[in-house]
């Protein structure tokens, strides 16, 4: 999982920073580096947030259905 994170990070990071860094990569302007290291870190933050929500609904789903079939069954 952290493997797929880091792939995600670094494509959605690598355009957000050419888009919030644009002038300080192709210009004069300097680099703003908590910014630059800042992009990488939030998408990495989001796809392995949105892949413990997913498997913890995944996980409430089959517990529900594993309720229902013993309420039935009693």
């Amino acid at each position: 999982m952290y493997f797929s994170a880091l792939k995600v990070a670094l494509v959605v990071g690598t355009i957000l920073l050419l888009i919030n860094q644009y002038d300080a990569i192709f210009s004069t302007a300097e680099i703003r580096w908590l910014p630059a290291i800042l992009t990488y870190c939030v998408p990495f933050a989001v796809f392995l947030l949105g892949q413990r929500n997913a498997r913890l609904k995944s996980e409430n789903k089959s517990e529900s259905k594993q309720d229902n079939e013993q309420s039935i069954d009693d």
